[in-house]
């Protein structure tokens, strides 16, 4: 599996402190069938990261994977705040996009206040062309008007569920608010959005089994969230034709 957006990279962010808590995480991925990492740290007012950290921090995460025997592949990007994009050159925007592709993956903001930001979207959109949003299940205006959200995708604009979200981690609403739009082919990718290797672990693939029972066949789609469509959006590539849910008979009332 591919996990597009994971705080794997030490002493940058929110993720681990340090390379022995980044490999951790490294070693909790693997195990938990991913073989290939993106590297998305916050860029945003509260960390302050550089851009140009990022890569530095990846080679040195790259070495020690290596030096580990932990077989696993690692691209860079970010996960950016909608208030820095204004502030980036894009010479710097280039560097934070996503693997080898076009997109740059940006926060659905959590915030209440946070207004018409979907606007804000589509104009960022007009000029970039290749956005992923991050966590769109968790933005609490999105939940109350999920038509929105649907805009959005039907402009061009893809989303990326956090796992975390299926399986219950953030509470009942955001749970159901990601089987709506997994049920309504919102959803373009699946990844962990992980931190550590204990509270908020990587691993992807067993989040879309719980929700197994309210959306029957949702396995059918698992290697297409988790695999050829984030592949896809790695190289910048168009993405595959997404298997459709099977259709369910109607319940059986009786006569």
């Amino acid at each position: 599996m591919i996990d597009l957006h994971c705080h794997v990279l030490p002493g940058l962010d929110d993720g681990p402190a340090n390379m022995p808590d980044a490999l951790a995480m490294a070693q909790a991925a693997l195990a938990a069938g991913t073989t290939t990492l993106v590297a998305t740290p916050h860029i945003d007012h509260t960390w302050r990261v550089r851009p140009e950290a990022i890569s530095q921090r990846a080679e040195a995460l790259r070495e020690a994977l290596q030096r580990e025997g932990i077989a696993l592949e690692l691209h860079t990007g970010a996960e950016i705040a909608l208030s820095r994009l204004a502030d980036l050159s894009p010479a710097q925007l280039a560097e934070l996009r996503l693997g080898e592709g076009p997109y740059l993956l940006l926060e659905c903001p959590l915030d209440q206040t946070a207004g018409d930001f979907d606007e804000l979207l589509l104009r960022i959109h007009s000029r970039e062309r290749s956005i992923v949003l991050a966590h769109p299940e968790r933005s609490p205006l999105l939940q109350q008007e999920p038509e929105r959200l649907a805009r959005l995708v039907g402009e061009g604009l893809l989303c990326s569920l956090t796992a975390g979200s299926i399986a219950g981690m953030f509470g009942g609403t955001v749970r159901r608010f990601s089987l709506e739009l997994l049920r309504a082919g919102l959803v373009h990718d699946v990844s962990s959005d992980a931190h550590d290797h204990a509270k908020r672990p990587p691993g992807i693939g067993d989040a879309l089994a719980t929700a197994a029972p309210e959306l029957p066949g949702i396995e059918q789609q698992a290697e297409w969230l988790t695999r050829l469509a984030p592949a896809a959006i790695l190289a910048g590539e168009p993405l595959p034709e997404r298997p459709p849910l099977p259709t369910l008979p109607p319940p059986d009332v009786g006569t």
